[in-house]
C-alpha cells in the first residue's frame, strides 16, 4: 500500500504543485552552487588562500555534482523516485551546515564535495518525477520551472551577497548556513509528493500505481494494465541487475542517438555557463576598480537576465518547440560571445551587459532544456540514469569553465579567454543541429516508443 496522500487540487493543480516542489530543490541547487562565487573574496582575505586553492575551492562541489548526478539517477531509478527525493535534501541540510562551520580551505572543500554529491543527485531525481507526474501539453513548461527557480535561486546568492557584506569577516558562513536552513524548510515540504505511478508501474507495482492515479486525479479506475509483460514484478536478481548494467544500455544503438546528443549540447552549455557563473564576481572586480560591492551588484544583473531567460523559455518551449529554440539561442550565444572576444578592453558597463545576454540565451536555450530533453528522449526504465549521466558529462564541462577560464584570463585577458566559449557553442550548435528531434506535444509513452525504436521514425 502506499503512503496515504493528502489531494490538491485535482489535474494541473497536483502537477504545479510537484514542479514547484522539485523546483524548490532547484532553487538550492543553484543558491548552493552559487553562493561560494560570493563568498570566495571574502574567504580569500580571511584565509589569504592563492589562486590554484581559489579554484579547488570553486569546483569542489561541481566535482562532487559529477558524481552525484552519474549515480544519483540510477539510484532513481532503481530504489524509486520518491526515496531518493527525500534522501537527497537531507545531503543539502547536513554539508551546508558543515561548510558554514568549517576553520580552514581544506575542510571546505571536503565539505563543498560532499554536498555537491547530493546536489548533482537532485537533478536527475526531481527533473524525472516531475516529468512523469506531468501532462504533455504542460511537460516542458512543468520542467523549465525548475530551470527558473535555479536562476532564481543564483540571483538570491547574489543578492545574499549584498545583503550580508556588512556582516564583515564572517559573511561567507551565514552565507554558506542560509542554504542548510532553506534546504531543511524544503525537505518538510517534500514528504507530501507521492512515488511516480510511472515507476511503480515499471516495477510491477501496478495496484499502487493505480492508487496513486486515483489519489491524485480523483477518479478510480484501471490505469495501469497488470497484463503487460514489461510491468511484471523483478525478482531480487533482476533488480540487482538493474541497478548496475542499465549505463551499458545508454550505449546500446537504440540509445546512443540520445545519450550523445543530451551529453554534448549539455557539456556545450555548461563550458560557457559555469565558467561566466561561478566567477562573475571576481571577473567584474578588477573592472570596477576593486570595488566588491559594485562586483556584486554587476553579478545581480547578470543572474537576474538568466532569470528572464529560463523565464521566457518556460512559454516559448510548447510554441515554438525544443528544436528552434536550442538551435537559435546557440546561434545567438555565438553572436555575442564572439562580440564580447573581439573587444579587447570592455568597460565594466559592456562588460555587464554582453555576459547578462550570454547567460539570457544561454538560459532560454540549451540552459533549460537540459532538464527538458533527457527526461523526454529516454525511457522510464533509463529515465533518471540517462539524465544523470548526461548531467555528469556536463560536469566536466562545468569544471573545464570553472578550471581552465580563470587562468586564461590571467593569461590571455578577458576578451581572448571568451573565444573558450563561443567554441564550444560552436559545437554545441552543430550537434544539436543533426542529432536533436523535436518532441513537443508527444506523450512519454510515445516518446518512450521512438527512443525504443532508436528514433528511426524521426525526421
Amino acid at each position: 500500500m502506499v503512503e496515504k496522500i493528502k489531494r490538491p487540487r485535482e489535474g494541473f493543480g497536483f502537477q504545479r504543485q510537484v514542479a514547484v516542489l522539485s523546483g524548490a530543490g532547484m532553487f538550492l541547487d543553484g543558491f548552493d552552487v552559487s553562493v561560494i562565487a560570493v563568498a570566495l573574496p571574502g574567504l580569500k582575505k580571511q584565509w589569504e588562500i592563492s589562486g590554484a586553492m581559489e579554484g579547488i575551492v570553486a569546483s569542489s562541489a561541481i566535482v562532487g555534482m559529477f558524481l552525484g548526478m552519474l549515480f544519483g539517477g540510477k539510484l532513481a531509478d532503481a530504489l524509486g523516485r520518491r526515496k531518493m527525493y527525500m534522501i537527497d535534501l537531507s545531503g543539502f541540510v547536513i554539508f551546508a551546515l558543515l561548510a558554514a562551520l568549517t576553520q580552514n580551505a581544506w575542510q571546505l572543500i571536503a565539505s563543498r564535495f560532499l554536498l555537491g554529491l547530493f546536489i548533482g543527485g537532485d537533478y536527475p531525481i526531481s527533473s524525472s518525477i516531475t516529468a512523469e507526474f506531468t501532462a504533455p501539453q504542460k511537460r516542458g513548461r512543468f520542467i523549465i520551472l525548475m530551470s527558473l527557480f535555479w536562476q532564481l535561486g543564483a540571483f538570491f546568492a547574489y543578492f545574499t551577497g549584498i545583503l550580508m557584506y556588512p556582516i564583515g569577516e564572517s559573511a561567507w558562513r551565514w552565507m554558506l548556513g542560509l542554504g542548510a536552513v532553506l534546504a531543511a524548510i524544503t525537505l518538510i515540504l517534500r514528504h507530501k509528493v507521492p512515488e511516480s505511478p510511472r515507476w511503480l508501474r515499471q516495477h510491477g507495482r501496478i495496484a499502487e500505481a493505480n492508487e496513486v492515479m486515483a489519489a491524485i486525479t480523483a477518479i478510480r479506475g484501471e490505469y495501469f494494465a497488470p497484463t503487460e509483460p514489461q510491468q511484471v514484478r523483478e525478482d531480487s536478481e533482476a533488480r540487482k541487475s538493474r541497478l548496475y548494467g542499465t549505463w551499458w544500455e545508454l550505449f546500446s544503438p537504440t540509445m546512443i542517438r540520445s545519450t550523445i546528443f543530451c551529453s554534448v549540447f549539455w557539456f556545450a552549455f555548461a563550458v560557457s555557463f559555469y565558467g561566466i557563473q561561478m566567477y562573475t564576481p571576481s571577473i567584474l572586480e578588477p573592472f570596477t576598480k576593486g570595488n566588491t560591492i559594485l562586483a556584486y551588484i554587476g553579478s545581480s544583473i547578470i543572474a537576474l537576465l538568466g532569470v528572464a531567460g529560463a523565464a521566457i523559455g518556460m512559454y516559448t518551449v510548447e510554441k515554438v518547440g525544443r528544436r528552434p529554440q536550442m538551435l537559435w539561442c546557440f546561434v545567438g550565444m555565438i553572436v555575442v560571445l564572439g562580440a564580447l572576444a573581439l573587444i579587447t578592453d570592455p568597460s565594466v558597463g559592456v562588460l555587464i551587459v554582453l555576459l547578462a545576454f550570454a547567460i539570457l540565451l544561454a538560459n532560454l536555450g540549451p540552459g533549460v532544456l537540459d532538464m527538458v530533453y533527457p527526461n523526454e528522449l529516454f525511457p522510464t526504465r533509463l529515465r533518471a540514469s540517462g539524465t544523470g549521466f548526461a548531467g555528469s558529462v556536463s560536469r566536466i564541462g562545468a569544471i573545464l569553465g570553472v578550471g581552465v577560464f580563470p587562468a586564461m584570463v590571467e593569461n590571455w585577458g578577458m576578451s581572448r579567454a571568451t573565444w573558450l566559449f563561443a567554441g564550444v557553442a560552436v559545437f554545441g550548435l552543430v550537434v544539436s543541429y543533426f542529432l536533436a528531434p523535436e518532441t513537443k506535444g508527444k506523450t512519454l509513452e510515445e516518446l518512450e516508443a521512438l527512443a525504443n525504436s532508436g528514433w528511426k521514425t524521426h525526421k
